[in-house]
């Protein structure tokens, strides 16, 4: 009888995550839609502008304007970017602005981003590629990105478009 029990105890959660659906807090379009996941190549067509340089700084904790509930602003991550190359579109300036999520399943790169800024001068790993989508909020010109759009770094040598 005990060994039923055992048994059951170690067979019903097994079970029940089976049955429960697949939970994702952030889940890029083609996934929702029960596509294939986008390939880099169609994830650098959908950049406004791509980037490749070093992550100089970020800013956590950035605060937007929120439309629908404006006593709770939105909280972004920032990170600067020192440009080597404008691989498509075009930016005038040496160093970008580019918000992301802030974390907590908002799709945002913010490991990324961190782990970008703390190899800045390393040779091989500080340098990586980065697809942006513009974004225009009261008249000011702002570059964001997510887990959805391009990005290729020192050890995705394959994630050439």
């Amino acid at each position: 009888m005990i060994s039923v029990r055992a048994a059951g105890l170690i067979v019903a959660p097994v079970f029940l995550m089976l049955m429960a659906p697949e939970a994702s807090a952030c889940t890029c379009e083609g996934r929702v839609l029960g596509k294939p996941e986008k390939t880099s190549a169609e994830k650098f067509s959908e950049a406004d502008l791509v980037v490749k340089g070093r992550m100089k700084t970020v800013t956590y904790g950035v605060e937007f304007a929120n439309p629908d509930e404006p006593d709770q602003p939105f909280r972004m991550t920032r990170g600067d970017i020192d440009i080597k190359a404008v691989l498509k579109g075009t930016f005038e300036g040496k160093t970008i602005e580019v918000y992301t999520g802030a974390g907590n399943g908002d799709c945002g790169r913010l490991p990324e981003f961190i782990g970008q800024a703390v190899y800045y001068n390393h040779e091989k790993f500080g340098e990586f590629e980065l697809g942006l989508i513009r974004s225009e909020v009261d008249g000011k010109t702002f570059y964001m990105t997510s887990i959805c759009d391009y990005a290729k770094g020192p050890e995705d040598e394959e994630a050439q478009p």
